[in-house]
């Protein structure tokens, strides 16, 4: 989970930009995100309200007149995180120019009344289903103004009207098409935080990747708590169908971050194969293999068991890189369990895995489960998945040498400007491994531009990420 100020890049909609030049300076605002992408997006349309009304906004808290956090609820560590930011940020109204902090997101549904009572520092607590009115909360009135919306109303989901300002790079955007989630996983406190699923309207989301494409975006990354349910609540429209009509944009790459097994239907998975915009990439958390654990955990069984669904897709769709998580040290779970898991891990179906400690999270059916698992244990049998995954990764990648792939260059590398590094298309941005450029072949290096598509050959692998050339 990473903690970040947003870097602004552009506005997604050119029909708001004449509002983004606001007639009255009423201060600078910096947004500071902890969690995961989708909050970042609804930090994004933050950054555009606060810009619509008339703020400036910076990068750094310490530049700011207000401030706004956009917490994590998910785990109690990110709780932790969270209140830890709170209370650095706040510091700055007794040392620096900060005036305001606002505090809002998925921790406020959780423990919002907890914290408006513990925490004076803070001067409003934003129930996220008001994010719009985050502009009402400005700086002139030094005075608190204690807030806190009821947060049962239905968790904010955004639509293509509101201003949003990325946080990405220019090239690559991520697109929340619907908010919530009604699976009953045992171990999930999403849907008490973020409400039933709701889906946005096919017409709103393909406007949107419209706009994102007109300004120079060549990935959208379409995110939700549950992809696959995209449409069962409105019956307009199906995952597939969303995916159809946003090929017709024209818009070079979508990728599915996030998807749950009961919705990998042989004709989604057709459609990944077969729309020109699509990579053939999939995110879908299967969570475990022992069918004892998933059992408990209350998740997918039958034809849909994480091993079969995996068989499947391995024979009949071998052109999709599967990306998955794992869940270790579930209430319960036995090392025959974790043989089980680690054994499918090492077999190599995966382009990429992410195994996470589990959490026990009160008000959810497994933080009341018995047979509790030590954080020894769990560290433990975290780590001889990740082994499991890092020599599967290994022999996957020198397969890979030799062959060529194009390739989203994304610039220099965080280490060192003699690295260019890029994505292929079974490389998501922020989860997955890169590509290291550092042969630039034929091409003079003023002429190789971020956010464009190049050819790289293959030519050696360094641990998750692969080594290139251009061609």
């Amino acid at each position: 989970m990473n903690k970040r100020s947003l870097n602004i890049v552009s506005n997604s909609k050119k029909k708001e930009a004449e509002l983004l030049k606001p007639n009255e300076f009423k201060g600078r605002a910096a947004v500071v995100t902890l969690g995961c992408a989708k909050n970042q997006v609804d930090s994004e349309v933050i950054l555009g309200t606060l810009m619509k009304f008339g703020f400036e906004v910076v990068n750094e808290v310490e530049n700011a007149d207000l401030a706004v956090i956009n917490t994590c609820g998910f785990l109690q560590s990110a709780v932790e995180e969270s209140v830890d930011c709170i209370l650095d940020v706040s510091e700055l109204k007794k040392t620096g120019q900060l005036r305001k902090l606002i505090v809002t997101g998925c921790m406020l549904p959780r423990y919002g009344k907890d914290l408006a009572e513990t925490m004076p520092e803070v001067d409003v607590f934003l129930s996220p289903n008001d994010l719009t009115d985050i502009s009402k909360f400005g700086i002139e009135k030094d005075e608190a103004t204690k807030v806190f919306q009821d947060a049962s109303r239905p968790y904010f989901l955004y639509d293509d009207s509101l201003p949003r300002v990325l946080s990405t790079k220019s090239h690559t955007s991520y697109v929340k098409i619907s908010e919530g989630c009604n699976r009953p996983c045992a171990f999930c406190i999403i849907p008490k935080i973020r409400g039933g699923m709701r889906s946005r309207s096919i017409e709103s989301i393909v406007s949107e990747i419209k706009d994102l494409k007109d300004l120079g975006t060549k990935e959208v990354n379409l995110i939700a708590q549950d992809l696959t349910s995209f449409g069962k609540d409105t019956k307009k429209g199906d995952l597939t169908k969303l995916l159809q009509e946003i090929d017709k944009t024209g818009i070079d790459w979508t990728r599915l971050l996030y998807a749950y097994p009961v919705g990998a239907t042989d004709e989604l998975l057709t459609n990944i194969v077969n729309l020109k915009s699509m990579v053939n990439y999939l995110d879908i958390p299967l969570q475990h293999m022992s069918e004892a654990v998933l059992k408990s955990m209350k998740r997918p069984l039958g034809k849909l068991h994480p091993r079969v669904l995996t068989e499947h897709m391995r024979k009949k769709f071998p052109e999709i890189v599967i990306r998955t998580t794992f869940i270790v040290g579930f209430p319960g779970e036995t090392e025959a369990d974790v043989k089980e898991l680690e054994s499918v891990v090492a077999e190599g179906h995966y382009g990429s895995v992410g195994v996470f400690e589990y959490s026990q999270e009160e008000g959810t059916p497994a933080g009341a489960m018995e047979n509790q698992i030590s954080d020894e244990v769990k560290k433990e049998r975290k780590e001889r998945v990740m082994l499991a995954q890092q020599n599967a990764i290994s022999k996957i990648n020198k397969d890979y040498i030799g062959k060529r792939f194009k390739v989203l260059l994304e610039g220099t590398h965080s280490d060192t400007d003699l690295l260019l590094t890029g994505r292929t298309p079974f490389q998501a941005p922020d989860v997955d491994g890169m590509v290291l450029i550092n042969d630039l072949g034929d091409f003079d290096a003023n002429d190789v531009k971020n956010g464009n598509f190049y050819e790289v050959e293959i030519t050696d692998s360094v641990d998750y990420d692969l080594v290139g050339k251009l061609v």
